[in-house]
């Protein structure tokens, strides 16, 4: 099975953020959280 790569994005103002986080499909629930956090930190 090969390996997948998801990245996190967010359309801001039309600007388009790339969040760098991520891992396997076991902690993909997690990434996306971490995602999440991240974002809102960052105030996109």
């Amino acid at each position: 099975m090969n390996k997948g790569y998801r990245i996190y994005l967010k359309n801001q103002n039309g600007v388009i953020v790339i969040l760098l986080c991520g891992g396997d499909k076991s902690t993909q629930k997690a990434d996306i959280e971490k995602a999440k956090s991240l974002a809102k930190e960052l105030g996109v």
